[in-house]
């Protein structure tokens, strides 16, 4: 009984020792508090809040706080905050930082900016959040287009990752992941300070997405043959395989029902030269570095011919547009590269010549370029009487027609664009007949069953639908969605519908792993095997792609877009400055699932959305800098645009004022 009674009482001397702790710890942080605010040297304020935004949901305050600190300092104060994000798991938000410093005396004014070091704590493990940002090539200013938070990066040895925002909120997009908390370390960071101690913000690690080559499937006893077949400005909705309701493509459609047709494929560019750069590289533009009008292709990048001609195969080329020459850097590892002005029947005649005089066991790469359904619009009559309506537009399809029409806005009536439409469309039947001779000379040469065939477009053709004609001026579906077909060797993954989408830079894998060879590059390639597509058998597509496009060297880049894993497509124009180089409605956001045509623009409805693209987008770009910055050896060449060159272009209307 005394135990207890004992017990008792010490215990109650112990609460009260722990009251008396408590009070004395709050009277101390008051007087402390006070004392600090008295302070002479703690003369400057930090104020920062964090707000996390969904796109069905207002914006809610996660964090506020009030700091201060002495600017004068030998090492500035670090703050750490740490924010539930439970009530987001799943969702996609924007995390705004908004912070600054000033004089406490002067609570309104602005001496300096907050930097935030943050982390994405989840039960499994933590992820850095990088708030990236970039600068425009051969400029000291930030790019000035509006994509990404255009934030600095702290220089010196305590930087860390912190990162600030010169003008505006520092901002980041992401999906919340289940049961994370956002991990937060703030400091503050007064204007007079920095000097030189800035830079643009660049994750440390970059990586092209799509890594390493893919698995070689082939064993080099005899690999197969490999025939490379484009058709220029061919967009994919004008033939029956891809849902077209004209007869435009009855050898095309024969052949997808046969084959492996990729429902969902892009070019990365949408002009010819920069295209058909990337098929035999397996690079973007950005990196191989043929983008502009002056632009040719250097030396450095590996091209399919060239390490294809070294394991033994014979590598020829027949091109029908100026765009693809030695003139303009594409002689590199053919055995064989001839240019004429002329039909898909010369292609054919040609491809036909070779294969006759080639060794059966000695395999071959061969490259075809088509020219057919290009501007001018120039149909045989017999053909374009199958699909002439009667409109009788003003624009006839000539070339001095088009060149008297302004590519962006053109001044053309719903009957002037039916009848260019018409007469499109039957020059897309003659690339069909094309294509259907060029099957009949691999049947007759005995390399049609046991060889890889590519079939694609390189760029598709507009026709006023976002205010544009023909291409290289948008990144918009009508320009960027093509043709992609491939007939693996002995018709693997045959007849199949591929959902996942596709693009160009998957060419090079495809070739390289069905032939069996994985070569050491300088760098790594940002695609995949088209052969392992065809084999996820995914219902629907979820895969990232990139475009860019930019024309005249007054500008690195014009315009540049993502269509994200939700299928999202986000286009916006990073020229610096802005130039007068797209039109209104080729500029915004789209869900490509619902609206395939990017009619309606959701920008303003899904601000978090687009503000997620634009981080997808800066990233992008910058991987591409720092692959192009590691590996090129030379700047692209300039091409030397003599008469003959100039007459060749003058004829496609690349030069004249008509689309390129």
């Amino acid at each position: 009984m005394l135990g207890v009674v004992g017990r008792a009482e010490t215990e109650a001397v112990r609460r009260k020792g722990v009251s008396f702790i408590i009070l004395a710890v709050l009277v101390v942080g008051g007087i402390a508090g006070v004392l600090m605010w008295a302070k002479p040297w703690a003369r400057s304020v930090m104020f920062v809040r964090v707000t996390v935004t969904a796109d069905d949901a207002p914006t809610a305050l996660a964090y506020s706080a009030t700091r201060l600190f002495s600017e004068t300092s030998k090492r500035l104060p670090v703050y750490r905050a740490e924010i539930d994000l439970g009530k987001w798991e799943g969702q996609l938000v924007r995390l705004d930082v908004d912070g600054k410093t000033s004089r406490r005396e002067m609570p309104d004014s602005s001496t300096g900016f907050v930097a935030c070091e943050a982390d994405l704590v989840e039960p499994d493990g933590i992820t850095p959040i990088e708030f990236v940002g970039w600068q425009a090539a051969g400029d000291a200013t930030f790019h000035c287009g509006p994509v990404g938070p255009l934030s600095c990066r702290l220089e010196g040895p305590d930087a860390g990752r912190f990162a600030f925002a010169r003008k505006g909120t520092l901002w980041h997009a992401l999906r919340v992941p289940t049961g994370a908390r956002l991990r937060l370390r703030l400091r503050p960071v007064p204007a007079l300070s920095l000097e030189e101690r800035v830079r643009p913000y660049v994750p440390a690690e970059l990586a092209a997405e799509g890594a390493s080559l893919p698995v070689p499937v082939r064993t080099p006893e005899r690999p197969p043959d490999v025939f490379v077949y484009v058709i220029d400005a061919l967009r994919a909705d004008h033939l029956g395989c891809y849902g077209y309701h004209r007869d435009t493509s009855p050898a095309i459609d024969a052949f997808a029902a046969e084959a492996t047709l990729f429902e969902d494929a892009h070019t990365p560019t949408t002009w010819t030269r920069p295209a058909v750069a990337t098929v035999l590289s397996g690079l973007y533009a950005s990196v191989h570095g043929a983008m502009h009008y002056s632009d040719g292709l250097a030396e450095w990048p590996v091209l399919l011919p060239e390490i294809l001609r070294e394991v033994g195969y014979s590598t020829w080329a027949y091109v029908t547009n100026a765009n693809v020459t030695a003139a303009m850097g594409f002689d590199q590892g053919w055995d064989e590269l001839t240019y004429l002005q002329s039909t898909a029947s010369w292609v054919n005649a040609m491809a036909q010549r070779a294969l006759a005089q080639e060794d059966p066991d000695r395999p071959v790469f061969m490259y075809l370029h088509t020219v057919e359904p290009h501007g001018p619009y120039t149909p045989r009559p017999e053909n374009l009487r199958k699909f002439d309506r009667g409109s009788k537009g003003r624009c006839d399809g000539s070339q001095e027609a088009l060149d008297s029409l302004d590519v962006l806005y053109p001044d053309l009536s719903e009957v002037d664009v039916q009848h260019l439409v018409d007469r499109y469309d039957a020059e897309v039947y003659e690339a069909d007949r094309g294509f259907a001779g060029f099957l009949d000379v691999l049947r007759d040469a005995g390399r049609y069953e046991d060889s890889l065939i590519i079939l694609v477009s390189d760029h598709g053709e507009a026709f006023t639908e976002h205010d544009t004609l023909g291409h290289a001026w948008e990144l918009n579906q009508e320009d960027m969605h093509i043709l992609f077909v491939v007939r693996f060797p002995q018709n693997r993954h045959g007849r199949t519908r591929v959902a996942e989408r596709a693009s160009l830079v998957d060419v090079a894998p495809t070739v390289l792993s069905e032939v069996g060879l994985r070569p050491e590059l300088p760098y790594e390639l940002p695609g995949r095997s088209l052969a392992q597509l065809a084999q996820l058998s995914a219902p629907e597509a979820s895969r990232r792609i990139y475009g860019e496009v930019s024309r005249w060297d007054s500008n690195d880049l014009d315009l540049v877009c993502v269509i994200d894993e939700d299928g999202y497509k986000r286009v916006v124009d990073v020229s610096v400055p802005p130039r007068e180089t797209a039109t209104k409605k080729s500029l915004g956001l789209w869900d490509t699932r619902t609206d395939p045509k990017e009619e309606e623009d959701l920008v303003e409805e899904f601000p978090v959305r687009a503000a997620y693209d634009e981080i997808l987008i800066a990233r992008w770009m910058l991987e591409q800098r720092n692959w192009r910055e590691r590996s090129a050896v030379s700047p692209p060449p300039k091409v030397d645009i003599n008469d003959a060159v100039r007459q060749q272009l003058r004829a496609l209307g690349y030069i004249g004022g008509g689309p390129p």
